[in-house]
């Protein structure tokens, strides 16, 4: 799978630009504000129907303008296929694929596995519980067909249950109803879960095999309920048990919406270990080893976004980063300042670049005498 091509008009301050991308690497360079984050965040867009720099849309659509739209051309190992977005500053959202209207983003991002590295991506160290879900159940979206849809039935019967709580004193048979089902989704999530930590964690074993300071790393998937409950049951139990709690708190403590992913070294928890270099390494051998448990599981090839590479990495750890890209059968688009950041660690046969400046996006090549 990869992206083929991309169109952009009115977002940010992309007017109307248009890539060719190669399958391999694309390197997007230019100064501080010329928009190469911008090409960056509208291929992320069309794969999640959400910004990773803004929640409100209207900031996305050029001045003057009403929307913004996306256009891409993917191709799969069955065919290509059509992405078009139009999303307008008060949040109206079109969608088509293939020239016909979808109303569900799942649709998009099925075909359009998207991961992101940006500076802020330290988050998932750093940050609370929902950064680290949001990171392996991406990947989980992509690995096993049958999650999402015991995703979605989990989060409606969540809803429900916490709607109860703020109407409810008693615990009566609204919500044992609504807490078998709870219990029975809690768990079959928490099989898909662990199912797939243990392939991240060999992936990125394989991964790091020549690194001795990564090897100590160990994954811990935290379920969301105490690790002595050992069927629905038993959760159902602690449910009810928690029942006058939970209403004080206004929202259910205990479930498969609170499950954290620990890592942690010999000598501690990882983000308390390792250096700030050694930490954007960690980054990105986990989310190289998830683009690579997605590419085992099946036919899809994850596109990697990585903005501003080159922050905070001396030349040892760039090498490093390198020789874990390289590993992986997957397309990457990297921006960078300066091209010598970047493109000295790349075989030139594959890697396109492309230069923004002001809104414009051109294309450029090693010899005819337009790089610097």
């Amino acid at each position: 799978m990869s992206l083929l091509s991309l169109t952009a008009r009115q977002f940010r301050n992309l007017t109307a630009v248009s890539l060719n991308a190669n399958a391999r690497f694309n390197l997007i360079v230019g100064m501080n504000g010329s928009g190469k984050t911008s090409l960056l965040e509208a291929i992320y867009y069309l794969a999640h129907g959400r910004s990773f720099r803004t929640s409100r849309p209207q900031r996305l659509v050029q001045h003057d303008n009403d929307a913004f739209m996306l256009h891409a051309k993917v191709a799969t190992a069955q065919q290509t296929h059509s992405l078009g977005l139009q999303r307008g500053k008060q949040g109206e959202l079109m969608l088509r694929l293939n020239g016909a209207n979808v109303h569900r983003l799942a649709e998009f991002a099925s075909l359009l596995p998207v991961q992101l590295l940006t500076p802020d991506s330290f988050r998932l160290f750093f940050g609370g519980p929902k950064e680290r879900r949001q990171f392996f159940d991406m990947g989980l979206f992509h690995v096993e067909p049958a999650f999402f849809d015991s995703w979605l039935r989990f989060s409606k019967v969540l809803k429900q249950r916490n709607a109860l709580l703020k109407t409810s004193r008693q615990y009566d048979s609204q919500f044992q109803f609504w807490d078998e089902q709870f219990a029975q989704l809690a768990f079959e999530l928490q099989g898909f879960r662990q199912a797939y930590i243990d392939q991240l964690e060999a992936a990125f074993r394989a991964l790091t095999q020549h690194d001795p300071i990564l090897q100590q790393l160990g994954f811990q998937l935290q379920r969301g309920w105490p690790e002595k409950i050992a069927e629905p049951a038993e959760l159902m139990q602690l449910l009810q048990q928690s029942f006058m709690q939970d209403h004080r708190m206004g929202f259910t403590q205990h479930g498969p919406q609170k499950a954290d992913l620990k890592l942690r070294m010999d000598q501690g928890a990882a983000e308390e270990v390792l250096s700030r270099g050694q930490l954007k390494v960690l980054l990105f051998a986990l989310k190289i080893a998830q683009n690579n448990v997605i590419r085992d599981s099946g036919q899809k090839q994850p596109l990697l976004l990585i903005d501003d590479l080159a922050s905070e990495l001396d030349q040892q750890s760039t090498r490093q980063i390198f020789s874990y890209l390289r590993d992986i059968n997957s397309q990457v688009f990297i921006t960078a300042i300066n091209a010598e950041q970047v493109s000295p660690f790349i075989d030139a046969g594959q890697l396109a670049m492309f230069h923004v400046e002001q809104g414009q996006l051109t294309a450029r090549t090693d010899d005819d005498g337009r790089t610097t």
